[in-house]
């Protein structure tokens, strides 16, 4: 069993804004692949089917972002027998630019406070994650006014092309695993292949 984990806010007032595009990538491989997150479990919303012979749980935690960890230890204390190579997170990187994409292994938080969380829970950090830009002018002011606003009508195009790209992404990381995902998509872009 793989587990593709996206972080974001539960609630509608949060579903647009950037903060959310793991939820949205997530949702994404769960509209292409049939598989309805409805379960309610660990403190998250689970779905759970097969993708490319594989079998998968796509899980959306319903902790708010910056407890993120709560849900994503008790699921993989119950479900992933410590077989960390079967998880990945989909969260966004402020630090990278609207359409860009990168997968790592293992790492820092890079200050994602939903990423730091689950690597605190979990007491490691060799958790594969797939971060998707979202950075897309000068940001002044509160980093949280930010990422919990929408993104602007004009930037809704590479909105849409890197959910898709991040989706492709995770799905090369359950096919081929991550050092492959890592050389076919950390150098590209929206617009690229």
């Amino acid at each position: 069993m793989k587990f593709i984990i996206g972080l974001g806010n539960p609630g509608g007032e949060y579903s647009k804004t950037k903060h959310n595009i793991g939820f949205s990538v997530v949702k994404e491989i769960a509209k292409r692949a049939k598989i309805i997150i409805s379960e309610d479990l660990y403190g998250s919303l689970l779905g759970r089917g097969r993708i490319a012979g594989e079998e998968v749980t796509l899980v959306l935690p319903q902790t708010f972002m910056n407890l993120s960890g709560k849900a994503v230890e008790e699921l993989f204390r119950e479900e992933c027998a410590d077989k960390i190579d079967d998880l990945i997170v989909i969260c966004d990187d402020i630090n990278l630019e609207l359409g860009k994409i990168r997968i790592r292994k293992r790492g820092s938080s890079g200050g994602q406070k939903g990423l730091e969380s689950i690597i605190d829970e979990l007491g490691r950090n060799d958790i594969a994650r797939l971060r998707v830009g979202i950075a897309t002018d000068a940001h002044k002011g509160d980093i949280t006014d930010y990422v919990l606003s929408p993104f602007k009508r004009r930037e809704l195009r590479n909105v849409s092309h890197a959910v898709n790209l991040a989706r492709e992404a995770a799905l090369c990381w359950l096919e081929e695993g991550v050092d492959i995902a890592m050389t076919k998509f950390n150098k590209r872009r929206v617009g690229t292949s």
